[in-house]
């Protein structure tokens, strides 16, 4: 089976309705340039035909991203946004300041500020959320207020962080996050996601919040 027939009949973890398909990197560089600005995006096995599936949407000041299909590398540069990537069962590894970064399914989360970076996808199948760190902070803050906190450390959002299963409460929240962005699907085909929107930005950025954050989190979660 070729690549584009393989991708073409493998759904998207979400937003398969939305999906457009890329015969080229440079086809999907450009879809993913609308959150983040990629450069240099090419297949990580020469000589290997090429496919990609995509979705995306905006739920406010967050853009969400799905995709599928072969492996491939790009370069990010500097930019204004925060990333949280979710695997759906793919491998990503990212170089950011001389240190290795990465997610898969065991390992399911992978928070990177707005630093340049360069990016190796394996088996792409997974989320791509981007946000501007202030509204992640706000987020933050909100919650802090709430359970009565005087104080927030806020300089987690930037630096990167690998989030795993190890801990109950980060597989909670993982999960959590993982059927919030499934849950979209069935907004979308209700037409019900524009009434939701800011609802949604506002509990995907607290679940985020929360993986960086833990204390954030009642104990009980």
């Amino acid at each position: 089976m070729s690549e584009i027939a393989r991708v073409r009949a493998s759904p998207l973890a979400a937003l398969e309705a939305l999906s457009v398909m890329a015969s080229n990197a440079r086809d999907c560089e450009s879809r993913v340039a609308r959150f983040l600005p990629v450069r240099n995006a090419h297949p990580l096995l020469s000589g290997q035909d090429y496919a990609h599936k995509t979705a995306s949407l905006q739920l406010g000041s967050l853009g969400v991203a799905v995709g599928l299909g072969s492996s491939f590398c790009f370069e990010v540069d500097n930019h204004e946004v925060v990333t949280f990537l979710l695997s759906s069962g793919g491998r990503t590894r990212v170089r950011l300041g001389g240190v290795t970064y990465g997610n898969n399914p065991g390992q399911p989360g992978l928070f990177l500020p707005g630093e340049a970076y360069h990016c190796e996808i394996r088996e792409a199948n997974g989320f791509v959320v981007t946000v501007r760190p202030e509204r992640l902070a706000s987020a933050a803050l909100a919650m802090a207020q709430e359970m009565g906190a005087d104080s927030v450390d806020l300089t987690v959002i930037q630096k990167p962080r690998e989030v795993n299963l190890q801990s109950g409460r980060s597989a909670h929240l993982l999960a959590l996050l993982s059927n919030t962005l499934l849950m979209l699907d069935g907004l979308h085909a209700s037409s019900a996601l524009q009434l939701q929107s800011e609802a949604l930005e506002d509990l995907i950025c607290r679940q985020i919040a929360g993986l960086l954050i833990p204390r954030l989190v009642d104990r009980r979660c």
